[in-house]
């Protein structure tokens, strides 16, 4: 007998970064937060974001890097129609934003769907709320409870760490109801082709 793979979406997790560097990129996040309060449109109650750009990232970027690498890798071995789509990458273009939920937010249930890949890297995270995945298909709690993978996942994220996973999944943050501000940098990965940028289906 034989099983083949349906539908298949992983979270992959990496710890990198010296405390300096985090200490570096989160104090730099407060001093934006504090000078320009102004928040991107759509965000959250009780959630600054704002798309400024960090002096140094290019650490975070090699990590982000190796970890979306992992992740092709595994999905080209597990996804035969995905190994096809792969050759026609060119470069992935990176977008990012920095989240900082106050005591009391969340960030609610919302996917990126124009995008290949999402990450988030944590700068301050621990006791600040998991961050919660649901299968697409039961968002409406419609699938039998029993049936495989109809559960939501909740991971707790740590300082340090970059999660990485497809667009389409599903994620919503939980209420932080610790007495310090969540703070992350989210990040959209999306690929050019020779055909240009291209949105798969």
């Amino acid at each position: 007998m034989k099983a083949y793979k349906l539908i298949e979406a992983n979270l992959f997790v990496d710890n990198f970064g010296s405390p300096e560097q985090i200490e570096t990129l989160k104090q730099e996040a407060l001093y934006q937060k504090l000078n320009y309060p102004e928040t991107m449109a759509f965000t959250n109650n009780g959630c600054w974001r704002s798309e400024f750009k960090y002096k140094d990232i290019s650490w975070l970027m090699m990590g982000l890097t190796n970890v979306l690498n992992t992740a092709i890798d595994y999905y080209k071995a597990n996804d035969p129609t995905y190994t096809e789509k792969c050759s026609a990458y060119i470069k992935p273009e990176v977008t990012y934003w920095t989240n900082i939920n106050e005591p009391g937010s969340r960030n609610v249930l919302h996917n990126h769907d124009l995008h290949h890949f999402v990450a988030c890297y944590y700068l301050q995270s621990e006791g600040t709320g998991n961050i919660v995945f649901s299968n697409p298909g039961n968002l409406m709690e419609n699938c039998h409870p029993y049936s495989p993978f109809v559960s939501q996942m909740a991971y707790p994220p740590k300082t340090g760490d970059l999660l990485l996973w497809p667009g389409w999944m599903p994620h919503q943050t939980e209420i932080n109801y610790s007495k310090q501000q969540r703070i992350s940098i989210a990040l959209n990965i999306r690929f050019q082709t020779s055909r240009g940028a291209i949105r798969e289906g």
